[in-house]
């Protein structure tokens, strides 16, 4: 197919081919002058996009309605604020169905999660707002949680970025969404889920950074680029490398990390996010690319690479100013565990259905059929993740922020907050969380397909689950 040649056929040591210009997000127009308080406008729309130059698909994305001159895009607008405001989003809904808006890894009162079985979904033609006060730095992301295998795949998703009181000094900062689409020869979205993408989520012909296909972005030798990273696949892993430049992660789903590290290779599922520091090294007219490697997923499956996502062009280096990069460090608050905490363990499975298809649960139950976990709010668990299958499942928690203690035993290095963590195929991860705020909140596998399917269930915090 000429799209994926275009879009992905292309090897370690090549250059992406008729790479597009790099393609920054887009801000939405913030209309409240007060600086505490952002207000934007969104409005969910069929509309059409250029994954490919040249090639008209139609998606549903979403459009700063706030901004006479924007159009819909995928991914969505880029939307800033800092931590502690007040965020509030009108959200108009134009599409021929109901959707919903899910802040992914920001706590928000249990009204404005977008769970459709707490507030309901936005119906066709109908508008809502949210409103909450910004509680989480870093990198998240917001995207429909109504039928989210395919309202996510024709391109309800966008960012946020939460700026702290302390942030990473860089000369250049980058928000990189990871993405891939199935496009037919006629650049039409392909919808209808094979018997591959029901196990291993859908993975597309056609990779894109910021909604385009591998792009050539210009840098400067001698400068330090902060890179915001995250994956919005449907089931796509990437396992990123730059040339032989490492990755500085200073930063994971919730903010920056207690102690930075360095990287060679970045393994990112989807729903997780990133945050490193890159130093950009070399002569001018020499170029670094940035490529997913290989992942392998289970049961003898793979995410193939190499294949390049992004080439950046070096121009002049910069003098030399003696400056010295110091990693920030964030005082990380450890949840406190010991021999009383409550366990509860979560067992990752999946089994053929009568027809023939698949279903995937939790402790065995298919949701929405599952009965809710009742937990006593104000208190520290330790939940164990046990995947019963051979695939990757990524894990993510709605309504808190939690921290990794073990995997497989062996236990996690880095101190730091996330809510979404990779659980390999026959594999047991632990983590540490406290449930402070009431109300009903989702747990599930970040693959869509699989969340859908089954693999969801719900944790009802109360006062007295007695």
């Amino acid at each position: 197919m000429v799209i994926a040649v275009v879009a992905i056929g292309c090897g370690a040591a090549e250059a992406p081919a008729e790479a597009r210009a790099w393609a920054p997000l887009v801000a939405a127009v913030d209309l409240d002058p007060d600086p505490n308080v952002v207000e934007v406008e969104l409005t969910a729309e069929v509309a059409t996009v250029e994954f490919v130059e040249g090639i008209v698909t139609e998606v549903w994305a979403y459009r700063d309605s706030g901004s006479a001159d924007a159009v819909a895009s995928v991914p969505g607008p880029l939307i800033e604020t800092a931590l502690g405001d007040r965020l509030v989003v009108h959200l108009r809904n134009a599409l021929p169905e109901g959707t919903t808006l899910h802040w992914h890894g920001l706590r928000v009162p249990e009204a404005m999660d977008g769970n459709p079985m707490n507030g309901g979904a936005v119906a066709a033609g109908e508008s809502t707002t949210v409103e909450f006060v910004v509680r989480d730095q870093g990198l998240h992301w917001y995207h429909s949680h109504l039928y989210a295998d395919e309202q996510i795949q024709r391109g309800l998703q966008g960012t946020l970025v939460v700026r702290g009181r302390e942030e990473p000094q860089a000369d250049l900062e980058r928000v990189l969404v990871l993405d891939d689409v199935e496009l037919g020869g006629d650049g039409a979205l392909a919808l209808e889920p094979s018997a591959e993408d029901l196990m291993l989520g859908r993975r597309g012909n056609t990779l894109l950074v910021n909604g385009r296909v591998p792009a050539t972005a210009a840098a400067r030798p001698g400068t330090i680029e902060r890179w915001r990273l995250v994956n919005t696949s449907n089931g796509r892993h990437f396992a990123l490398e730059l040339s032989d430049t490492p990755f500085l992660v200073v930063g994971w789903d919730n903010g920056l990390v207690a102690e930075p590290y360095t990287t060679q290779t970045l393994v990112i599922a989807p729903g997780e996010r990133y945050d490193v520091l890159v130093a950009i090294e070399g002569g001018a007219g020499e170029r670094l690319l940035l490529e997913t490697l290989e992942v392998a997923r289970g049961g003898g499956m793979v995410d193939p690479g190499p294949y390049t996502l992004l080439e950046l062009a070096l121009e002049d280096p910069v003098a030399d100013n003696g400056a010295v990069v110091v990693p920030p460090r964030r005082d990380v608050e450890r949840l406190e565990v010991d021999a009383d905490t409550m366990v509860r363990r979560f067992t990752l499975e999946h089994e053929t259905a009568a027809n023939g298809g698949t279903v995937f649960t939790i402790n065995g139950k298919r949701w929405p059929l599952a009965p809710p976990v009742h937990v006593e709010v104000g208190t520290t668990e330790i939940w164990e993740i046990a995947n019963d299958t051979d695939h990757d499942h990524p894990f993510h928690l709605h309504g808190f922020p939690f921290q990794v203690l073990d995997r497989d035993g062996v236990p996690e290095p880095t101190l730091g907050w996330k809510d979404t963590v990779r659980v390999a195929g026959q594999g047991l991860t632990r983590i540490a969380v406290r449930h402070d705020e009431l109300g009903m909140w989702m747990f599930h596998c970040t693959i869509p397909e699989h969340a859908e399917r089954g693999m969801m269930a719900d944790l009802h915090v109360m006062e007295d689950p007695q």
